[in-house]
């Protein structure tokens, strides 16, 4: 696996809001979902909210944690790192324990044709492919 591109938290929030909007769809988000992505060693917390049916608003750190959402994604710094890379597979993870989902499976496994994108996005800002 590759070295991870952050340091801490904060460096991986700044990360990932960049991926999150290079990858944006200026459209709608597909099933108008609100998703978070809880991560620990370091610390960071991202939510993704496209519930409005606009273009997806973005929150980090506390209000992020504090707000709802419809799927949250729970992993390790590393573990995040090889999933936004695209080197690891989300339901292989899930079975593993790497991977914490809380929400409906279906719904997550819904958003695997957008995924593609992000991970090309989070390459891209992270000197990769």
């Amino acid at each position: 696996m590759s070295p991870l591109p952050f340091q801490n938290g904060e460096e991986l929030e700044d990360l990932l809001t960049r991926v999150f909007q290079k990858a944006a769809d200026p459209g709608p988000v597909q099933g108008r979902l609100a998703l978070t992505f809880a991560i620990h060693a370091p610390d960071a917390w991202l939510r993704v909210d496209g519930r409005d049916g606009h273009a997806a608003s973005l929150s980090r750190g506390q209000s992020a944690r504090d707000a709802s959402s419809d799927l949250t994604f729970a992993m390790s710094g590393e573990t995040a790192h090889a999933f936004w890379r695209g080197e690891l597979n989300p339901v292989a993870a899930i079975t593993a324990g790497k991977l914490k989902l809380s929400g409906p499976l279906l719904r997550a496994l819904a958003l695997a044709p957008g995924l593609a994108k992000v991970q090309a996005a989070y390459r891209a800002e992270t000197g990769g492919e």
